[in-house]
């Protein structure tokens, strides 16, 4: 959120609130101005560690499970949130197939 806010004061300049007051931002304008989409990398690695953490304290807290549990649903909830508010949306990639991916340029 923290830097959704800062991309956006660094973005908007005095001569640009006028022209957009006078003019409705296309919808595509507004999704390019996005953060754009780094992967799935850190959201993998973060289910990674707390399944690391849940199975290493589970004898000395019964209620671990069931705190990962509650912590993954609320976590589905917001990174869904996320990718459809925040994100861009991620450039697709040519394939050949199934298996195989085009290297373009």
């Amino acid at each position: 959120k923290l830097k959704k806010l800062i991309r956006a004061l660094k973005e908007k300049e005095p001569s640009q609130k006028v022209k957009d007051e006078v003019q409705v931002p296309q919808q595509w304008n507004l999704d390019y101005a996005l953060v754009p989409f780094e992967g799935l990398t850190p959201e993998y690695m973060e289910m990674i560690i707390q399944f690391g953490f849940v199975s290493l304290f589970v004898a000395s807290f019964p209620l671990a499970p069931l705190f990962a549990l509650l912590n993954n649903v609320i976590e589905i909830r917001l990174d869904a949130r996320k990718f459809v508010t925040e994100l861009r949306r991620p450039v697709a990639a040519r394939a050949k197939d199934i298996g195989k991916l085009i290297q373009l340029g």
